[in-house]
C-alpha cells in the first residue's frame, strides 16, 4: 500500500540483491526521529536489550501483523525468561496455516499484508495479486535488514514496475502522454513542467523552497537525513528545526502548497490554447499535477493531507521499490514468525481469539495488564493477566478495546465483554484505563484515548485480473517497450502489469492491477463495486453486471492519440476486455475487518501520530505502573509502509526492556547504543514525577 513519491525516476542504479540494498537505508534518519538510525538498532541480529534474567515475565501480543511479527521476532531476540502469548483471531492468517500453498482467493494473510493466488479454470497457478503490500522502497533500512534475516543476504530482489519505471501511458482530458524515467515522448508535454516545477519548488532545487526547514531547503535536508557521518550537533538541529516546521505548517494540506506554487511562478509554465486567464491556468495545472503527481499518479485525493506528511515522503527520497524473493509477500512475515517460534519454543503460546478489552487491574503484587477475550468464535469469556502487552493493531481496530475501561485513574468495577452483541460478560474490580498515562488526573488518559481515535485511515481500493503475456504484441509501445502502466483520469488512477512471481509462469502470466485508487479516487467508483469486498461473478452485483465489466465500461472513451491531434477509441479498453473471467478479484481496504489502507495524517493530525509514536516513552516515568505498549504503522510516521510497523516494534519492544529493568534511567541502561537514542533523543510523553 502507501503513496508512492519518487522524485528521480530515472534513476539507474539498481539493485540485484538484498545485499545490494543493505547499505542504502542503513543510516537514514526519519525527520520525525531525526537522531536515530532505527536500522542500525537491529543491524546484524543483535537484540535491543536484555530483560532481567531473575524474572519470569509473561508478555503478551494483540495482533499479528507486520507489527506484531516484528515485535514478537524482536522479543525471540531477548535473553531471558520471558514467555510471549499471541492472540490473532483471523483463522486463515499465516500463524495458523502453516502450508504456504494453502491460499484461496481470499488469500492468505498477515494483517494487512496478504494475497491472493489465481489459477485458471483447469486449476493452473498463474500468477499472485497482491493485495497488500505489493512494492518496497529502497531506502527503507528496517525492512531490508528483517527482509536479509529472513533470505539471506544473497536473496533476489527485482524492480518493481511503477508508472514510469516501464513505458507508460498518462490521460488526463486532453493530455495523453508517453514517458519512461524521463525520456517522453514530447520532452516539452506540459504535465512533465508542471511535475518538475513543483517538485523544484517543493524541494528548493536551484531555486528559493515554498517552505524551509530551519535555513535549509529540504533538499539539502536529505543527504543529511541519509549520510553516516552527519554529525550529532546537525542532526539535533534538524531535529529542532523539523518540530519547528510541523508545528509551522500542519495547518498546510499538500493542495494549498501546489496551488501557492502555481500562483507564484504560472509564467514558468507554457501557456495552453483555450485557458485565457491566469485563475484558467493555474486551475488547470493544479488539476494536472493533482492526476500525475510525481510520476505515479493518485494525487488529486490525497490533496487534503499535511504538508507535513508529505514532506515525510519526499525527505525519505527513495528512487526505487523492489519485490521480494518470494512468491507472496506474506511470506516474508511468516520467516520472521517461524524464526521467533524456533527461538521461543515452549515458551510461545499462540491463541485463535478476538481481544474485546484491555484494561490494568492493579494489585498489591504489581499491575498486571489484563486481556478479555473469546476463544474462536465460542461466546464464553475468557481473562489472563500479563506483565507487559504490546497492542500491535491499527487505531482503527485498537480504538474498542482500549475505549471501554474509560479515562479515569480511579480503580472502580467495570464489566468486560461484549454485551451489546449478546456474549458473555465479567465484572472486574479495580480496573484502571491500560493507556494510563497519569495516575491522578483524566485528561492525560482522555488525551491517549483520543490521539488513537482522531488518526485517519484513508480509503483504499484494489481490482485485479490475470493477464495472459500472449497479448502483450497487443499493447502499444513507446522506445520499442510495450506500455505496462497506465495513469487516467477515467476512474481507474493507476494499472500495471507486474510479471508472474510464481516459477515457471514469469514469462506466461502476469497479474493486471487494472485498478488501484486511494479516497476520493476510490469513492467515485464506489458505487459500481456491488457488494465489497466480495468478488461478484455474473449475475451476483447489484444490477447483474461483475465489477470489472463495469470498470472496462468506465475506459470505453475516446481519446487524443499519442502523438497526433485525432481523437480514436482507447487501446486500454480492449486490453481490459482480454482479462480472464474466471480470477477477477475486488477488493476494498475501508470496508475489509482489518480496518482500511492506510494512516495519513490530514492538517492537524500530527499531534495525534506522533504522541503515538512516543507513546513506549512512558517506561521513563518511574511513578506511573502503565503495562501497555503501541505497535502499528499506525502510531508511525510513516503509515502504510511496513517500515513504519518495524519502526513501531522496535519502539514497543524497547519500552518493555525498560519497564522490566525499573523504567526510568536505569531501564535504559539495558538497551543497546542505538536503542537508547529511543528515549535520549525523542520527548518523553509524560514527564517525570519521581
Amino acid at each position: 500500500m502507501a503513496i508512492t513519491v519518487i522524485r528521480d525516476l530515472a534513476s539507474t542504479d539498481q539493485a540485484d540483491t538484498i545485499g545490494d540494498l543493505i547499505d542504502s537505508g542503513l543510516h537514514y534518519r526519519h525527520p520525525d526521529s531525526a537522531q536515530i538510525a532505527y536500522p542500525r538498532i537491529v543491524e546484524g541480529q543483535q537484540a535491543i536489550g536484555t530483560l532481567p534474567l531473575n524474572q519470569n515475565l509473561k508478555i503478551a501480543i494483540v495482533g499479528m501483523g507486520a507489527a506484531g511479527i516484528a515485535t514478537l521476532y524482536e522479543l525471540s531476540k531477548l535473553e531471558g525468561n520471558h514467555s510471549v502469548t499471541v492472540f490473532e483471531p483471523d483463522a486463515k492468517h499465516v500463524v495458523h496455516h502453516q502450508n504456504p500453498r494453502d491460499i484461496d482467493i481470499e488469500g492468505l494473510r498477515a494483517g494487512r499484508v496478504f494475497a491472493a493466488r489465481a489459477k485458471s479454470e483447469q486449476g493452473e497457478d498463474q500468477t499472485v495479486y497482491e493485495i497488500g503490500a505489493m512494492r518496497f522502497p529502497e531506502i527503507a533500512g528496517l525492512t531490508w535488514q528483517y527482509a536479509q534475516d529472513v533470505f539471506g543476504s544473497d536473496g533476489k530482489v527485482k524492480v518493481f514496475p511503477n508508472p514510469g519505471k516501464v513505458a507508460t501511458e498518462f490521460v488526463f482530458g486532453d493530455q495523453v502522454e508517453r514517458y519512461k524515467g524521463e525520456t517522453w515522448a514530447n520532452p516539452d508535454a506540459p504535465t512533465r513542467q508542471v511535475k518538475d516545477l513543483v517538485i523544484r519548488y517543493l524541494l528548493g532545487n536551484g531555486v528559493e523552497p515554498l517552505l524551509w526547514i530551519g535555513e535549509r531547503a529540504p533538499l539539502d535536508v536529505i543527504p543529511l537525513l541519509k549520510a553516516k557521518d552527519t554529525s550529532t550537533e546537525t542532526l539535533a538541529g534538524i531535529d529542532q528545526d523539523w518540530k519547528q516546521f510541523a508545528i509551522d505548517n500542519d495547518g498546510m494540506t499538500l493542495g494549498a502548497a501546489v496551488r501557492a506554487i502555481l500562483a507564484s511562478h504560472i509564467a514558468e509554465l507554457p501557456d495552453l490554447p483555450g485557458l485565457n486567464t491566469e485563475r484558467e491556468r493555474i486551475n488547470y495545472y493544479f488539476e494536472l499535477f493533482g492526476r500525475f503527481g510525481f510520476g505515479t499518479g493518485g494525487f488529486k485525493s490525497l490533496f487534503s493531507q499535511s504538508i507535513v506528511e508529505m514532506m515525510r515522503l519526499i525527505l525519505w527520497d527513495y528512487s526505487n521499490e523492489y519485490t521480494l524473493p518470494v512468491t507472496e509477500n506474506v511470506q516474508f512475515l511468516a520467516g520472521l514468525y517461524h524464526k521467533a517460534k524456533d527461538k521461543l519454543g515452549t515458551r510461545l503460546t499462540l491463541k485463535q481469539a478476538r481481544v474485546c478489552d484491555v484494561l490494568h487491574q492493579p494489585r498489591h503484587t504489581g499491575t498486571p495488564a489484563t486481556i478479555a477475550y473469546y476463544l474462536d468464535g465460542r461466546s464464553e469469556l475468557s481473562i489472563d493477566e500479563f506483565d507487559y502487552v504490546i497492542l500491535a493493531l491499527p487505531h482503527e481496530q485498537l480504538l474498542p478495546l482500549i475505549n471501554r475501561a474509560g479515562a479515569s485513574p480511579t480503580l472502580s468495577k467495570r464489566r468486560v465483554g461484549d454485551h451489546a452483541l449478546g456474549l458473555d460478560t465479567k465484572e472486574l474490580e479495580n480496573v484502571a484505563p491500560p493507556l494510563l498515562l497519569d495516575d491522578r488526573q483524566e485528561a492525560f488518559n482522555a488525551r491517549a484515548i483520543s490521539a488513537v481515535s482522531m488518526l485517519r485511515m484513508t480509503r483504499s481500493a484494489k481490482v485485479f485480473g490475470t493477464f495472459d503475456n500472449k497479448y502483450e504484441s497487443d499493447l502499444p509501445t513507446f522506445n520499442d517497450e510495450p506500455i505496462k502502466a497506465v495513469i487516467s483520469d477515467g476512474g481507474l488512477a493507476a494499472s500495471y502489469i507486474v510479471p508472474s512471481p510464481i516459477a515457471g509462469m514469469e514469462d506466461k502470466y502476469s497479474s493486471f492491477l487494472a485498478s488501484y485508487t486511494w479516497d476520493d479516487d476510490t469513492t467515485r467508483q464506489q458505487r459500481d463495486f456491488g457488494e465489497w469486498p466480495l468478488n461478484p461473478a455474473a449475475g451476483e452485483a447489484d444490477d447483474g453486471k461483475p465489477m470489472f465489466q463495469r470498470l472496462i465500461s468506465r475506459a470505453d472513451h475516446n481519446v487524443k492519440a499519442a502523438g497526433s491531434n485525432s481523437y480514436q477509441p482507447w487501446w486500454f479498453y480492449e486490453i481490459l476486455q482480454k482479462v480472464e473471467p474466471a480470477n477477477r478479484l475486488s477488493f476494498d481496504w475501508s470496508t475489509h475487518g482489518s480496518a482500511g489502507g492506510f494512516k495519513i495524517d490530514m492538517p492537524g493530525d500530527h499531534q495525534h501520530s506522533n504522541f503515538c509514536f512516543r507513546f513506549h516513552t512512558h517506561a521513563l516515568d518511574e511513578t506511573l505502573p502503565t503495562r501497555f505498549f503501541l505497535a502499528s504503522d499506525s502510531y508511525s510516521h510513516l503509515g502504510g509502509w511496513l517500515e513504519g510497523a518495524f519502526m513501531s516494534a522496535v519502539n514497543a519492544v524497547s519500552g518493555v526492556v525498560v519497564a522490566a529493568n525499573g523504567r526510568g534511567g536505569t531501564g535504559v541502561e539495558a538497551l543497546n547504543a542505538e536503542a537508547q537514542k529511543l528515549f535520549t533523543t525523542l520527548d518523553p510523553i509524560t514527564q517525570s514525577r519521581a
